[in-house]
């Protein structure tokens, strides 16, 4: 059964528009495909989708969905960012939107001693001052760590972690998206050490606070159909962690281009074998139920 939950379109920073995106994986043979534009922020960025235009894009995928009909079920979602003390999935500002689900993902990292988080907060180009995201590009990550961090990655991967840790206890959201994102500009290791006991402790808080929070965990293909990472999201020993602690998960292509929708995802089935699952998740318009690996 094909699904995928984290699909973007140029709601917000997606490269079609979701009409596009839905024929395409109505063509792939997709089952269910959910959309999860960026959901709108305190402060507007490149990547979110502005308030105003919410009512449209639910408007728009429910159109979809009508089109569509039984042939493949498309679903309404969002994926919502979690910066404490500023915004996260629970915090019912898309309450009235009439979601199927949400996706709770963590991009921005909050240092020590950076000004509180706020709307207001930004610099001349629009950028927080009070952090910055992980998954920008290396220059950007670079040099926003040497600025906070003093170039000490693994106390960044320690914020990270306790971000998407404080995310799971807050709830309010079905799935945990791209678990280790903070590994995306880590290729070969170049900014810390994905074996080391620091790093690994950090994931393990996370670990436990997602087992405890209920929600399932993608299996996020994004960062391979971008070249960046030669494995999906969550790094295979976290996944037999989850799998240990019987967290169910979903395959997700975190799709911003027709092409992404089925991209590596040979890679992700193969992930989760080898973690121990032999049944994916799925959310549907019925509820939630789980079908074989495949």
């Amino acid at each position: 059964m094909l699904t995928n939950y984290h699909t973007h379109c140029d709601f917000c920073d997606g490269k079609a528009t979701a009409a596009a995106m839905a024929d395409a994986a109505r063509r792939a043979g997709f089952s269910i495909l959910g959309f999860s534009s960026h959901a709108p922020l305190p402060f507007q960025t490149r990547w979110n989708m502005r308030m105003s235009r919410l009512g449209e894009y639910v408007d728009s995928i429910r159109g979809l969905g009508r089109a569509h009909g039984q042939d493949m079920r498309v679903l309404v979602g969002l994926e919502v960012d979690y910066i404490e003390g500023l915004c996260g999935p629970a915090d019912g500002r898309f309450d009235g939107a009439g979601l199927d689900y949400r996706i709770g993902s963590v991009h921005f990292v909050l240092p020590d001693g950076a000004p509180a988080p706020s709307p207001n907060a930004l610099d001349d180009d629009g950028e927080p001052t009070f952090g910055f995201t992980v998954d920008e590009s290396e220059d950007k990550l670079d040099a926003h760590l040497e600025r906070f961090y003093d170039g000490d990655a693994d106390a960044m991967a320690d914020d990270y972690y306790a971000a998407l840790a404080a995310c799971a206890r807050s709830g309010g959201f079905d799935i945990v998206g791209h678990f280790d994102l903070v590994r995306k500009n880590n290729a070969g290791q170049r900014l810390f050490s994905e074996a080391g006991r620091r790093y690994r402790d950090a994931a393990m808080a996370a670990v436990e606070a997602v087992a405890a929070s209920g929600a399932i965990v993608e299996i996020n293909t994004g960062g391979m159909a971008r070249g960046k990472t030669d494995s999906p999201y969550p790094a295979s020993w976290i996944l037999k962690e989850l799998r240990a602690r019987g967290v169910g998960v979903c395959l997700n292509a975190d799709a911003h281009e027709p092409r992404h929708l089925s991209a590596h995802r040979d890679d992700g089935l193969r992930a989760a074998a080898a973690a121990g699952y032999d049944r994916l998740t799925v959310i549907s318009p019925d509820g939630r139920f789980e079908c074989e690996l495949g």
